[in-house]
């Protein structure tokens, strides 16, 4: 199941590197709202799934810092703004 996570992780990854649409906030929210499903489900626990999604975040404004994109640190605050959709409050 990790290696189906991470290459979950790895393609959401790549197909978000570039994207200057003006939809891109939206779609890095989708993208955190799909890992912290996905990995909240996998753990049996909602804060592991916001934990992934806020990792999520962090680890693509690094890919992107390393030379392949655009670094936007609002990019990663909406990419783990997405765990607000799977936590129940």
């Amino acid at each position: 199941m990790f290696r189906f996570s991470m290459t979950c992780f790895i393609i959401g990854a790549a197909a978000l590197s570039g994207c200057n649409t003006r939809h891109d906030k939206a779609m890095h929210f989708v993208a955190g709202a799909a890992v912290s499903k996905h990995v909240g489900a996998q753990a049996y626990h909602p804060a592991a799934g916001c934990a992934a999604a806020i990792a999520a975040g962090i680890a693509k404004e690094a890919i992107d810092a390393a030379g392949f994109g655009m670094v936007d640190r609002k990019d990663a605050l909406a990419t783990a703004a997405g765990c607000s959709y799977t936590i129940r409050f």
